[in-house]
């Protein structure tokens, strides 16, 4: 399991997604909108803001911690390259 941490700034529902071929409508998901600090090479920061799709079901987790720091347990998508910190 890996797990992000960052600071919370908002929470939002994503767009629905309509099929145009069929009309089908998915429903848009709630999204963390964070920021985190990027380590850079020479040994500086930055901050990147990142949005982040969560289920509905732990939504509930995050309400009430705005402005805050959260941990977030998130999965991979695709290839990622690690280094130690």
């Amino acid at each position: 399991m890996l797990t992000l941490k960052a600071n919370l700034i908002n929470i939002f529902m994503g767009s629905d997604y309509i099929d145009k071929q069929t009309g089908d409508v998915t429903k848009g998901k709630p999204k963390l909108q964070l920021m985190i600090k990027v380590p850079l090479k020479n040994g500086a920061s930055k901050n990147q803001l990142i949005d982040l799709s969560i289920p509905m079901e732990k939504i509930s987790l995050y309400q009430d911690k705005i402005n805050e720091e959260v941990f977030v347990e998130v999965g991979l998508i695709g290839d990622a390259k690690f280094y130690g910190i």
